[in-house]
């Protein structure tokens, strides 16, 4: 007979079991349901299951590849990332968890990552069609090329779908377009209802200028793909691309309708919003997606970048830092950031941002590029230089690389090397007409203009219709004070490419040289139209207003063309400097005040205002207000400094002005007015060899300013009292 101590333990061991295998059952029901709710569709029901299970074993495998599938589907990019890369620790030979992880690397512009995970998944599993694909899609040098051509060669299943995508893949990236279009013919042939075919045939009209075509096959790939799918997504980018945005818009309504829970529908909406400057429904569209995920990475990023389009630029800074703090590593943020401190004129941070943009996302080819104008004013010029040849040797069609590069080698003092570079390229491509005219503007830069002027008709021989030689040759004639032929090449612009703002530009450039102002102001209106922000047309649009300010209803002109562009900086600029020279300060004063309703934090128009309330309004208080916020925002900008510092002269408070305007002097070395402060501020405080030496300078610059009558008076006094 056992003891009554051995009995306890035997039922403490058997209630263990017991309560083991009700807890495991449990658990299985729990993933039962959970699955039944996912087949059903029902996403929402099936998340919180799965989320339950993981509460009590946060290791387990079916509720991580569960909740995986889920915020994949739901496009949650950042979530089913995480999800997808436990599932991978947890089963490492799960090679379809490793696909879906590298194709939503690739989503978020992590390609060279995706192209070797890619690799990694082809070497385990040869025939793994869709790791093939992903492969040939992640190609984006020569090494690349060779290593995708490589694996379709062993790939051992040649007469499937994803076969022949890939091949097309590889045969677009080599410019061999007629033999992709029959690879993806193959492909159809194999599966006429294969949306992943129709999409990609989408993409190759789209990209071969065949917009009926392209419409057709990505709605065709839409149709045959479930509702939330990124073949839908990809339907709507088109839409968006090629200018169908109520035709987007609509598309997307009928997904979120059906599908509520669909976050990147969502954010598609809020990027669409944006885009026609309705930023009050994009945040309620994003608003829609964070309460599905309060943690949408890229719902997060785009709320902060209309936050900085609204003018709210420090916020939007500090909720970019958030964000790479909520997610280390990923770095999409980082673009972003990186101008959002470059309006606040944080040169190094700007600097910082971008460069880690630029080394997690080299495709990224703006941050790229703004990244190079950022070295280039630094001095960096082999930097920026070494930036754009590698843009360039992906992306030969892209005209600003070839500007930066220009600019590059002329500090580096080897244009002469460039004009050999783009000589020895047109011998071997003649019909370039984008070298020719590259090559013209570095003759431009080197003053050749005779080789420059001949570069650029040999762009326009290859290509008749070529608007930037156009506009370049008009610039040449302008020089030579050819003005009726830079006319003459405005209107043959305008005829032959009426959608682009360079020919308005160039007649309103050509009629303001001949004096005709209501001519001058009609073209630059023009060209505002199809470019909103094209600053030399507004430059225009100034000296047409000043040259007539004796003209009656000229002011009634002024008004017209701001009502045409509320709110519009560039408009606001153009209407305060005309009302400025006109005397009109009161009107000047709403422009600033109104524009800063909505953007109050943009520090341009502060600093204009600040100086108006104080040299012509005789408001001290209210411009040390508007001064001190724009110091607070932008505190290296050299502008803001001075104009702090001259209204701390104005109200006698030297101390506290002498270091700003020493500061802004450093920069604005050259400025008289600012050297004029400096003066000002060191006579104040006694310091007479300083401020000997800073109205020497500022009397010596070129050009008039305010206080340079003032600046040599003072002068002579300190010179005769030495």
């Amino acid at each position: 007979m056992k003891s009554p101590c051995v009995r306890l333990l035997i039922i403490a061991i058997f209630a263990g079991l017991f309560a083991g295998c009700s807890a495991e059952s449990k658990r299985l029901r729990v993933l039962e349901r959970a699955a039944g709710y996912q087949r059903a569709g029902d996403l929402e029901r099936a998340r919180i299951e799965y989320q339950n299970v993981l509460q009590q074993e946060p290791e387990n495998l079916p509720a991580h590849e569960g909740l995986a599938a889920i915020w994949y589907e739901r496009g949650a990019t950042m979530r089913a990332v995480f999800h997808y890369s436990k599932v991978v620790t947890l089963a490492p030979g799960n090679l379809e968890a490793r696909l879906r992880r590298a194709q939503l690397l690739a989503a978020l512009g992590k390609t060279a990552d995706a192209g070797r995970e890619a690799i990694s998944i082809l070497e385990r599993s040869t025939g793994m069609a869709e790791a093939l694909v992903l492969l040939t899609e992640s190609v984006r040098d020569a090494a690349d090329l060779k290593g995708a051509e490589d694996f379709l060669q062993k790939f051992p299943e040649k007469n499937t779908v994803w076969y022949h995508i890939a091949t097309a893949n590889v045969l677009n990236f080599r410019g061999e377009q007629d033999k992709a279009k029959a690879a993806l013919d193959r492909a159809l042939a194999l599966d006429p209802k294969s949306a992943a075919v129709h999409s990609a045939l989408g993409g190759f009209y789209a990209v071969t200028k065949n917009p009926g075509q392209a419409a057709a096959e990505h709605k065709l790939a839409a149709e045959l793909s479930p509702i939330r799918s990124r073949m839908r997504l990809a339907q709507v980018g088109y839409l968006a691309q090629s200018g169908a945005i109520p035709e987007a818009i609509a598309t997307l309504n009928e997904i979120v309708r059906q599908a509520p829970d669909c976050q990147h529908a969502w954010r598609a909406l809020a990027q669409l919003a944006v885009a026609e400057k309705r930023p009050e429904d994009a945040v309620r569209f994003l608003e829609k997606a964070l309460a599905l995920d309060g943690a949408d990475y890229e719902a997060l990023i785009l709320r902060a970048r209309i936050w900085h389009l609204q003018g709210g630029v420090k916020k939007a800074i500090a909720e970019f830092q958030r964000i790479g703090t909520m997610f280390p590593g990923v770095g999409l943020e980082k673009h972003q950031l990186g101008v959002a401190l470059l309006q606040t004129n944080d040169g190094a941070g700007a600097t910082t941002a971008l460069e880690q943009a630029a080394g997690m996302f080299p495709d990224n080819f703006e941050a790229v590029i703004l990244l190079a104008q950022l070295q280039l004013r630094a001095g960096q010029y082999q930097s920026a230089a070494n930036a754009m040849t590698s843009v360039l040797s992906r992306r030969s069609d892209l005209v600003q690389p070839y500007l930066l590069l220009i600019e590059a080698m002329k500090g580096l003092g080897r244009l002469d090397a460039l004009v050999a570079v783009f000589a020895q390229n047109l011998a071997t491509n003649p019909n370039n007409s984008l070298l020719h005219h590259m090559l013209g503007l570095t003759y431009g830069q080197q003053a050749k203009t005779v080789e420059a002027r001949g570069s650029f008709e040999q762009a326009l021989a290859v290509a008749p219709n070529f608007a930037p030689a156009l506009a370049e040759l008009g610039n040449l004639d302008l020089q030579e004070g050819k003005k009726d032929a830079a006319l003459q090449r405005a209107k043959t612009m305008i005829e032959k490419a009426p959608t682009l703002s360079a020919g308005p530009l160039l007649a309103a450039r050509a009629y303001e040289a001949q004096g005709k102002w209501s001519e001058a102001e009609a073209a630059a209106l023009e060209a505002v139209r199809l470019e909103p922000n094209q600053a030399a047309a507004y430059g225009v649009l100034v000296h047409a207003f000043l040259a007539r300010k004796d003209e009656p209803g000229i002011g009634g002109k002024v008004e017209a063309f701001l009502a045409k562009f509320p709110n519009e900086l560039f408009a606001v600029r153009v209407g305060a400097e005309v009302y400025v020279a006109f005397k009109d300060y009161p009107k000047a004063r709403d422009l600033y005040e109104k524009f800063l309703a909505t953007n109050p934090d943009f520090t341009l128009v502060l600093n204009n205002l600040a100086s108006l309330y104080a040299d012509q309004l005789n408001q001290p208080d209210r411009a040390l207000e508007l001064a001190r916020k724009a110091r607070a925002i932008a505190p290296d900008d050299a502008a803001v400094a001075d104009t702090l510092g001259w209204i701390l002269i104005q109200r006698k408070e030297f101390a506290e002005a002498l270091p700003l305007v020493e500061e802004s002097a450093k920069t604005l070395f050259a400025t008289g007015e600012v050297q004029y402060h400096v003066g000002l501020a060191n006579r104040a405080l006694g310091r007479n060899e300083p401020a000997l030496a800073a109205f020497r300078l500022a009397v010596a610059v070129p050009g008039e300013f305010s206080g340079k009558a003032e600046a040599r008076r003072i002068l002579a006094e300190l010179e005769q009292a030495k």
